[in-house]
């Protein structure tokens, strides 16, 4: 179990990460990643493979700075209007890792709204964290889907 202080730094990296999220702090956000940083979304329940199992996300740090130019380029029309999001994270518990990294999870619900539709998301984000300076890196986030093996229309802003 985490000390107290250690866990609270945790909770409010988390809660960083969904407000610039929000906020279309999408250059930011990225900052919040090590440079060798994975982003990912699997498809089944479960998945313990990102590699030899088809994902519905797999974005190391080079394509996620695609997908931030490309959410920063206001000339994309696929994203007019801009979505906006809300994140709302919950239940997070943190655990010391091997070499002094961290692992988190927490509950999570996404809000998406674009023009007049809306779409929610649901599941369990999990976390390796690595600390730097006075705060973490991300180094994996794995974002399980509730209905992971459902049919997805491509989501432009991260869950």
């Amino acid at each position: 179990m985490l000390d107290y202080e250690t866990q609270r730094q945790i909770e409010l990296f988390l809660f960083e990460e969904a407000r610039l999220l929000d906020a279309g702090k999408f250059a930011e956000w990225l900052k919040l990643y090590e440079p060798q940083g994975i982003y990912w979304m699997p498809s089944q329940s479960g998945q313990t493979d990102p590699l030899n199992v088809a994902s519905i996300v797999y974005e190391d740090h080079a394509i996620l700075s695609i997908r931030v130019q490309r959410l920063l380029e206001a000339r994309a029309l696929v994203l007019t209007p801009m979505p906006r999001t809300t994140h709302l994270v919950s239940n997070i518990e943190a655990q010391e890792a091997e070499g002094g990294d961290f692992t988190a999870t927490a509950a999570f619900i996404c809000v998406e709204h674009q023009a007049d539709k809306q779409k929610i998301f649901s599941g369990q984000h999990t976390y390796q964290l690595a600390r730097k300076d006075d705060s973490f890196r991300i180094k994996m986030k794995r974002v399980a889907l509730l209905n992971s093996d459902g049919v997805h229309s491509p989501m432009a802003v991260p869950l």
